[in-house]
């Protein structure tokens, strides 16, 4: 699990994908707090 608090790029984000789902990365943002929580198996792990 990665806490994003500035962007990345797109080839980070690809790279992640290949080491879980192939084509996707799962994330959570909190609005409030500005951040991105991605690259988890589950959602529910992510929202904590």
């Amino acid at each position: 699990m990665q806490i994003l608090r500035q962007p990345i790029t797109r080839q980070v984000l690809k790279e992640l994908a290949q080491n879980t789902f192939g084509d996707m990365i799962k994330g959570v943002a909190d609005v409030k707090r500005h951040i991105l929580a991605i690259d988890a198996e589950l959602h529910a792990d992510l929202e904590r």
